[in-house]
Parts: structure tokens; sequence; C-alpha cells
């Protein structure tokens, strides 16, 4: 069958409003479809199964949270110091004005444990994510190393999943303070 590019994009964005806000559960291809504006049978020739429905939001979901190629460049703009903060800042901000995908990942993730098949692909997935995002942050001296990167991945990861899962719980600025207090400039300790 011919593929719409159209169409796939609407199924998996109907794919991440259904896992936001009904979770894993409510994802059948007649969901799908229903949800999508889309004719009964649709998304079944656009995903044979469920897993490839599933591998296929994971990777949508990942490219749409990522951070933008205009705000790399800007935050290259930045002084050293300052630009492992823009980044973060960013993805931080992107995160939260895209919440339906941030709760569809975290619903995919969820899911993922649950399944072994989709677990292993999930990983890859983000292991390779997380691989070239270090290897850029690096070489664009964004962080220092494996664990001033790691801890700003956490960071974003840990205050995201409070923030969307319970909102109100943490004060609003406390994402930004955090950031700042990871990136900001060591003192040297007097010796």
């Amino acid at each position: 069958m011919r593929q719409n590019p159209a169409r796939r994009a609407a199924l998996l964005d109907a794919a991440i409003t259904l896992l936001a806000e009904r979770g894993s559960g409510a994802l059948s291809y007649r969901n799908l479809d229903e949800a999508a504006a889309l004719p009964v049978g649709t998304a079944a020739n656009y995903f044979r199964t469920r897993a490839d429905l599933l591998l296929e939001v994971t990777r949508y979901v990942l490219n749409r949270l990522g951070p933008e190629p205009q705000t790399l460049a800007a935050a290259l703009e930045h002084p050293q110091p300052t630009r492992h903060a823009a980044v973060l800042q960013h993805l931080l901000d992107r995160m939260q004005r895209e919440r339906d995908a941030t709760l569809a990942l975290l619903e995919l993730r969820l899911l993922a444990r649950r399944y072994p098949d989709l677990q292993a692909t999930f990983r890859t997935t983000v292991q390779e994510n997380l691989i070239l995002s270090r290897q850029f942050s690096e070489a664009h001296g964004f962080t220092q190393g494996d664990e001033e990167f790691l801890t700003g991945y956490l960071l974003l990861s840990g205050f995201v999943f409070e923030e969307l899962t319970l909102p109100g719980l943490l004060p609003p600025e406390l994402g930004t303070r955090l950031i700042q207090t990871l990136t900001a400039p060591s003192t040297p300790q007097p010796g």
C-alpha cells in the first residue's frame, strides 16, 4: 500500500495524545484511527503490529523532544560556561511545552519495562540518542565528561517526571535553578 507521510504523522500524533491522556491500554488501531480522524483500518495499513506502532511512536517522540537545530546553533554562540545551561534550559522548556509528548514517552518507558522485546529496542534507541548527545556535548564544550552530561540528563528526567505527574508539587522555577546550580562554574577550593 502507498504510504502517505501526512497520514503517518497524524497517526503518530494521535498515538501521542492517546498515550498521554488515556495510557497504553487505549492505544488500539480503532482508537488510533478515530483519534486521527481517519477511516477505520488506516492504522493497520501503516503499522503491521502493535510492537511496530510502539517503536515508531517511540522514535517519533524522541525526535519531537530533541533539541531544535537553531537552538543548538544559538547555544554555540554562548560563551563556554553558559552553553550547557542554555541547552538544558531549552530541553526543559521543550519537554514542558510538549507535555503530551513527554507524558507519552513516560508511558512508553513503563510499557517497555513490561515487554522485553520492546525494552531491548527502546534501550537501543535511547542509548544511541544518549551517545550522540554526549558526543555533541563534549565536542562543543557543553560538558566536561560523562558524569556532568549524565547529571544533566537525570536532572531533566527527574524534574520533568515530578512536574508532569504531580503538577504544582515543586516550585515552577526550580528546574531553572537546578540547571543554574549544575552548570555554575566551580570555584577553586583553597588548598
